[in-house]
């Protein structure tokens, strides 16, 4: 599991293909944001709901995910996209697209499903008084 800076070290490492490149505004984000679980059948997800829509945080400066039009084939056909940037209904659109990922992509797995990259931090919500409790989620699943 890398999240935000992690996520670029698995990128930079080759454990997870693609890349993360600066905010399309070219400015540091750092505010609460929707995501929608597009995969739930992965250990990282199991306990979500298909779709179900999230708010996670989201703090980073080079959090554009891009990858080869290849490589975004095989993540769309492999069902490889656990996490996506919506608004609070669960649409996909450049609107509701904070950093310009490429579809939206908030987080990828790889091909055999063990390790998953997402910018957005679950961390930070696991404790309704402070927050939220949408990342509580995540972590259980691991758990199985």
């Amino acid at each position: 599991l890398g999240i935000c800076n992690g996520f670029q070290i698995l990128t930079e490492t080759g454990l997870l293909k693609g890349v993360l490149l600066r905010n399309k505004n070219l400015k540091f984000i750092g505010k609460d944001v929707s995501v929608k679980a597009t995969n739930i059948d992965n250990k990282f997800c199991n306990k979500y709901k298909k779709n179900q829509i999230l708010k996670f945080n989201i703090a980073h400066n080079e959090g554009n995910f891009f990858t080869s039009s290849d490589h975004l084939k095989e993540l769309e056909d492999e069902n490889l996209i656990p996490f996506k940037y919506c608004d609070e209904n669960g649409n996909t659109n450049e609107e509701n697209n904070p950093n310009g990922s490429l579809n939206n992509i908030a987080g990828i797995l790889n091909k055999k499903k063990n390790i998953l990259g997402m910018m957005p931090h679950p961390e930070r919500m696991v404790d309704k008084m402070i927050s939220n409790n949408d990342g509580v989620n995540l972590f259980t699943s691991l758990l199985i």
